[in-house]
């Protein structure tokens, strides 16, 4: 529905008193009848509303306005109302002439003197010394009762506050005497063991020794055995029955000459050994870096060699924001290291060779024309220096490694893609000793060894509209051309129509192929045969798809044509003359037209026909076509970059710190 219609209908008499009797009867519901007067200013308010919100809002439906007409004069009135009640029932007069503000001025200065007049203090009474005689109080004995229970019961609270408060001090008290208890039982231990090795001892003999005594008897008493002393250890002689009528010769009952001593398992014997620093260790995160992935529907100031990332943006999405983003947080970075580089193996320009017999564009001039190519990255400084400030500017540079391509038996069609490593250099970025706290951002240029960026060529392109064949041979349309354009079978071969049934005629057919335009000429090596293609922000006005014959028609369409997994070029074309269109490039390599395959049903179910979106798809398209909503872009997967990083960060080590206790 266009602006006039709506313009016509809503100041139109019909409208103006279905709106007034509305408000007449919601006012009269809330607030009773309404007076003559009260009537009228409803009805200027209804008129004042009525040209304030078409002047604001008059590109909206009818019922949209209505209701907003509604709603604010209600609102309106409602305040009209509210100020009326209030004034209604005030006076005035006395408001005005207020005793306060109108006095004689002899009642004034009276009051005035009055109030300066200063004023003593009266003397308190006298208090009464006398004892009274009269029990007017509670008997002393109950007094006594109450002021007994009132200590027990504050001796009680103090007794539990005081167990709950010595609760920690009694465990505390407890384990250390747990703890001296161990330590007293080791020590007897260790006090009988050295007096049973000192009875043992033999005693002292005035003869004189042959021989010099033995050492090892100073610590472990006298080793018979190994002296050969008429056996004296053999022959109970050193026992003699005192100790246990030679127990010492008998092993089975005798002690050992060497008491072990008892080991009790005490805390202290649980070694745990403190670190005496920190440990870390090192993570390394893959970082990749696609253009694709940038926000090419509103952006068109940044290509695929020209971009800038930011890392844990505000918001909670990828695609929030005129640049791209990575949810990622790196803390404490080590170092950065750039690993590859996939760069398009597009050619950067379109070469014309005329002669006087033909005009040749199909010279390619990629990157492997180039000695290298070098990344800087602003916010990363790296060891690189060279005869020029790019040089030293650089991040990496980047040679030739490998490359591969979809279908290299295809004339004209994408030349792959190329990658490209930092060969036997080193290109990192190290910080030391201190690690870099978080990074922020990456701003990315891939240039040229003379500083120029490696191609300036969008790889995005606003998309003027989409034609369809009809049954004819001149399609009708108001975009981008004010002309009908001729689908001839020499002009163009795509303009094919697949018929709806077996032996029925092209005219009640579908369009098997379909005409996307550009705003501006490409090239053909922007895009060819073979790439894909991505289309966003395709739709159309909501008068169009809410109409009630081609509205369904026109949603199907659009949510096809902006399907995230894109469509690919079929070829090119180009219009020679505004109502023509011819197949191919003109004689500089240009084109302004795409064209892609149309949607087919079900293969599965043997079907070989074109999905029909609704009846006369072609002249739908060409009737709303003026209704196409802006932005619309197509964006080149095929030209596309993908940067590689490695980022090591530095985390703490909890390991070390796991570890067994030592036990005896």
């Amino acid at each position: 529905m266009s602006k006039a219609p709506v313009k016509a209908v809503f100041f139109s008499e019909q409208n103006y008193h279905t709106l007034r009797t509305v408000l007449v009867q919601d006012i009269q519901e809330k607030n009773g009848p309404l007076t003559s007067t009260q009537q009228t200013r409803l009805s200027k308010t209804l008129e004042h509303y009525l040209h304030q919100i078409y002047d604001k809002q008059g590109d909206k439906p009818l019922p949209v306005l209505n209701k907003e007409v509604l709603g604010t004069c209600s609102k309106d009135f409602a305040q009209y109302l509210q100020r009326h009640e209030v004034t209604k029932h005030t006076d005035v007069v006395k408001t005005v002439m207020d005793e306060s503000l109108f006095q004689e001025t002899s009642q004034r200065f009276e009051r005035l003197a009055h109030e300066r007049q200063e004023v003593k203090a009266l003397p308190p009474a006298i208090p009464d010394f006398r004892i009274s005689l009269s029990e007017d109080g509670p008997p002393a004995a109950e007094m006594y009762e109450r002021a007994k229970k009132q200590r027990e019961w504050e001796a009680l609270r103090a007794q539990n506050e005081t167990a709950k408060a010595e609760a920690g001090l009694q465990g505390r008290i407890h384990a250390d005497s747990a703890f001296r208890a161990l330590q007293d039982s080791q020590n007897r231990s260790t006090e009988q063991a050295l007096v049973l090795r000192s009875e043992r001892r033999p005693q002292t003999s005035d003869m004189p020794l042959a021989i010099l005594p033995d050492r090892r008897e100073l610590l472990m008493g006298p080793i018979g055995s190994f002296d050969g002393q008429n056996g004296a250890v053999g022959n109970g002689a050193v026992g003699n029955g005192a100790v246990g009528n030679g127990a010492v010769g008998n092993a089975t009952t005798g002690l050992p000459l060497m008491l072990p001593i008892q080991k009790a398992d005490l805390p202290q014997n649980n070694l745990i050994r403190e670190t005496p620093h920190i440990n870390y260790r090192e993570i390394e995160n893959n970082l990749f870096l696609y253009s694709a992935d940038r926000d090419w529907l509103k952006n068109n100031k940044e290509n695929r060699y020209q971009f800038t990332v930011n890392f844990d943006p505000a918001s909670n999405g990828q695609n929030f924001g005129p640049t791209m983003a990575s949810q990622q947080k790196f803390k404490n970075i080590v170092r950065i290291e750039l690993v590859k580089a996939i760069l398009p193996g597009e050619s950067l320009s379109v070469t014309v060779n005329r002669s006087t017999s033909d005009v040749s564009t199909g010279y390619q001039d990629n990157i492997l024309n180039l000695p290298y190519v070098s990344l800087r990255v602003a916010e990363l400084e790296n060891n690189n220096y060279g005869t020029d400030n790019f040089l030293d500017r650089s991040f990496g540079v980047l040679q030739y490694d490998d490359n591969w391509v979809s279908d290299p038996t295809q004339k004209g069609s994408t030349k792959g893609f190329l990658a490209m490593i930092p060969k036997f250099l080193k290109c990192q970025k190290e910080y030391y000793p201190t690690p870099l706290s978080t990074l922020q951002k990456m701003t990315v240029d891939i240039r040229r060894p003379n500083g120029e960026l490696v191609s300036t060529a969008a790889d995005t392109f606003d998309v003027a509209g989409i034609l369809a064949p009809q049954s004819g041979s001149v399609v009708g349309t108001t975009f981008p051309f004010t002309l009908p354009i001729t689908f001839g079978s020499t002009a163009s071969a795509y303009n094919v129509m697949v018929p709806s049934t077996s032996g029925g005629s092209a005219a009640n057919g579908s369009p098997a192929n379909f005409y996307l335009f550009t705003s501006t000429y490409f090239s053909k090596f922007e895009m060819c045969n073979g790439d894909r293609i991505l289309i966003s922000g395709y739709t159309y006005a909501e008068e169009a798809l809410n109409d009630a014959t081609y509205g369904q028609t026109l949603r199907s369409f659009c949510q096809w044509v902006n399907r995230a997994e894109g469509h690919v070029v079929l070829g090119a074309a180009y219009t020679p003359t505004p109502t023509t269109l011819q197949d191919g490039f003109n004689d500089v390599g240009y084109a302004n037209a795409l064209v892609f395959a149309a949607r087919y049903e079900d293969p599965k179910t043997g079907s070989v026909l074109p999905h029909s979106f609704g009846p006369s798809l072609g002249s739908t398209l060409n009737a709303f076509g003026a209704g196409l909503v802006t932005p619309v872009r197509v964006m080149n997967l095929n030209k596309q970059v993908t940067l590689v990083f490695r980022i090591i960060t530095r985390e703490m080590n909890s390991l070390p710190g796991l570890r067994p206790e030592n036990t005896f």
